[in-house]
């Protein structure tokens, strides 16, 4: 199979995560990233992948590829995208998450706006664990557990203050060997590269990190593969085989 262009837009979250829109659900997200023009998206909420399931069965049909993930928070406060190719892949990463939050009461709003529905959008039941706290791994561990797993992961949006790499560490570790990082809407990868040289020549990403639908694909990258799974964005990011990373 020949290497085609892809566009993807990596970090979207539904109404499980409490700082998302209402309208987040799984039927709309899928609707905007067709008039988005988007080939590939990933379902990335806070600490949790229990809409992913809802939002492939959604996509299917739609000609949008859905990969199932989640947003880790990490014990340095560090945002970890972890994407993966099924959603029962994700589903064991949420295991390792659900076991490493703090073990605290939550209030009611705070469980009333994290939503879990189905691929209609319409309400199952509320998620009531901490799942907008930091959880107890590290960045190493997170990386660990992915890598076992199959998946990726990639420092979310590492330029923001409080919960990116570079804004919360000052800097990207020599360790874990990440394959790509992700800047907010606010940088360019070209400035990223001058302002954390660090980065070298690894790949960095563009996503929109949408928690309303007019979000959805406003930042992509677009990503030279032969199929829409992990492993081809990881050679994608390392420029393997013909693979590369350019954006729309």
């Amino acid at each position: 199979m020949a290497v085609r262009a892809y566009t993807a837009d990596l970090h979207i979250h539904t109404v499980l995560s409490g700082c998302a829109e209402v309208e987040m659900i799984p039927p709309l997200i899928v609707e905007a990233a067709q008039v988005a023009g988007l080939d590939l998206i990933a379902i990335t909420d806070h600490n949790s992948c229990e809409n992913a399931q809802a939002v492939v069965e959604a996509a299917r049909g739609s000609g949008i590829k859905v990969l199932a993930g989640m947003e880790v928070q990490t014990v340095e406060n560090v945002h970890l995208l972890c994407l993966f190719d099924s959603v029962d892949r994700a589903e064991l990463m949420e295991e390792l998450v659900y076991s490493c939050l703090p073990d605290l009461p939550m209030t009611s709003r705070m469980i009333e706006e994290q939503m879990v529905v189905d691929s209609e959008g319409e309400f199952v039941r509320f998620c009531e664990r901490p799942i907008s706290l930091p959880t107890s791994l590290g960045i190493g561990q997170v990386w660990d557990r992915v890598n076992e797993l199959g998946g990726i992961t990639i420092p979310s949006h590492i330029d923001r203050q409080g919960t990116g790499m570079c804004g919360v560490l000052g800097m990207i570790p020599e360790e874990p060997p990440f394959e790509a990082f992700e800047v907010s809407v606010a940088l360019s990868p070209e400035a990223a590269r001058l302002r954390y040289p660090t980065i070298g020549g690894r790949a960095i990403i563009r996503n929109s990190d949408a928690h309303w639908l007019s979000a959805i694909g406003q930042s992509r990258t677009v990503f030279h593969i032969e199929h829409r799974c992990v492993r081809e964005l990881a050679m994608a990011c390392r420029k393997e085989a013909g693979r590369s990373v350019s954006y729309a």
